[in-house]
């Protein structure tokens, strides 16, 4: 298993412990090194100055970590992370910490996963999981209840201006949205508190909203990118060859983690293959047998057992649209409630933007800069300028975010200093 651990510098920190899955580079590490930036930097927002942090590339098949793919499904790969953890707290004796679950994505599968079969031992030498933080992530029933559908017309209408369709475009999507009802299905059931379940499929058939978004957002954009819709041409160079939706490698140059140089120095070998986000099938028939009930148990499970569980959502990504993971929360059950009961209208409010002359890679914004919400131990909270990578698109919002479940501050929605000296140093 590859990772990089960085103990932290901060006191108050030293009994907490971060997981981190998976990206180091370009989100939360003590290193930055962002598309369209020259040279690698200190940022200032590496979530070690809070905690210590483990970024862990998992399962196997992703990133550098290798070895045969021995996973049926994501109980197999939870009770395998756990024997892997096991022995990273005894290697750097990190026993009887609190435990902090994190990360982006389909980690919005793996995180419930682990956490909840960690909790499960009931054993705080090693599993003591005390909350979880994750972005734009996968929740149980949103593909099987096709709420991305149901989300889209209202996505496109948020971000038109961006976008720039033609009108026959937005004339073909609101056909769609008509046809199919989609604007009611999203007005019923993003509602406070929730209509009882079980909830109807979004209907698709005949009107399929996202693929007429998909055959035009690159015709219009070619540089479109589904993970941050403000971006535009050019595309821009990026370390690790992926700036967005391509593949780019401009002539002459070599990604970062394929250099011998840097694979000796981090300890891989230089024959390795080339390197890639996720090198191939990471369970044994590549697929995951995803269990949409089993998903809500583990994450039901996290929420109550620890009461402290927040999911972020950018408001610019169209990969996890925020409605998308909105209605998810209001379909799931926690607590003995479904849902939010009350609809969200707090401000996320941070204190001043970071933006020294000295550290221009590192600025960030401050002020308002989203919304959050919370119920019955678990928080909402959206960015309205990020995409789905919180961490590298709004650093200083996710460095706040972890502020919150480690319990440093104690409200979103003020601007109270931070708790470290924000600075271009990795210490």
């Amino acid at each position: 298993m590859f990772f990089w651990y960085f103990p932290t510098p901060n006191p108050a920190g030293k009994d907490d412990v971060v997981i981190w899955f998976n990206g180091f580079l370009q989100e939360n590490g003590p290193i930055s090194w962002r598309p369209g930036v020259f040279d690698p930097v200190p940022n200032p927002w590496s979530w070690h100055k809070l905690a210590n942090v483990i970024w862990v590339k998992y399962p196997v098949g992703t990133g550098f970590s290798s070895g045969p793919v021995t996973a049926k499904d994501n109980n197999d790969a939870a009770q395998q992370f756990l024997q892997f953890w096991e022995n990273f707290l005894d290697t750097f004796d990190l026993h009887y910490k609190n435990i902090y679950i994190t990360g982006e994505s389909y980690t919005g599968v793996h995180v419930p996963y682990f956490g909840a079969a960690m909790l499960e031992k009931n054993n705080t030498k090693l599993f003591n999981v005390k909350g979880a933080l994750y972005y734009d992530p996968v929740l149980p029933y949103s593909d099987t209840l096709g709420l991305d559908h149901a989300a889209l017309p209202a996505f496109q209408r948020y971000w038109t201006n961006v976008l720039a369709f033609p009108q026959g475009a937005i004339d073909k999507i609101d056909e769609d949205n008509h046809r199919c009802r989609l604007d009611a299905y999203l007005n019923k059931y993003l509602s406070y508190p929730p209509p009882g379940r079980p909830w109807p499929k979004v209907k698709i058939s005949g009107c399929d909203a996202v693929a007429d978004f998909d055959s035009i957002a690159s015709v219009i954009n070619p540089c479109f990118n589904p993970y941050h819709v403000l971006d535009y041409c050019p595309v821009l160079w990026d370390v690790l060859g992926f700036p967005g939706a391509v593949s780019y490698t401009p002539n002459g140059a070599t990604v970062f983690f394929n250099q011998p140089a840097v694979r000796q120095s981090i300890h891989v070998p230089i024959d390795y293959p080339s390197w890639s986000e996720c090198q191939g099938p990471v369970f044994i028939d590549n697929s995951d047998h995803y269990n949409g009930p089993e998903h809500e148990a583990r994450l039901r499970t996290l929420i109550e057992r620890t009461n402290n569980v927040m999911v972020g959502s950018g408001l610019a990504d169209y990969v996890i649209q925020p409605n998308v993971t909105a209605l998810g929360i209001q379909y799931l059950r926690w607590n003995g409630k479904q849902g939010f009961q009350t609809a969200p209208t707090q401000k996320l409010v941070l204190p001043a933007g970071y933006s020294p002359d000295t550290d221009i890679p590192g600025w960030a914004g401050g002020n308002e800069q989203g919304t959050f919400h919370t119920e019955r131990g678990f928080t909402h909270s959206t960015v309205y300028l990020s995409g789905h990578m919180i961490p590298q698109y709004t650093p200083s919002v996710a460095f706040r975010h972890l502020e919150f479940v480690l319990g440093r501050i104690a409200s979103l929605g003020d601007a109270a200093p931070y708790s470290v000296n924000i600075s271009s140093t990795v210490s």
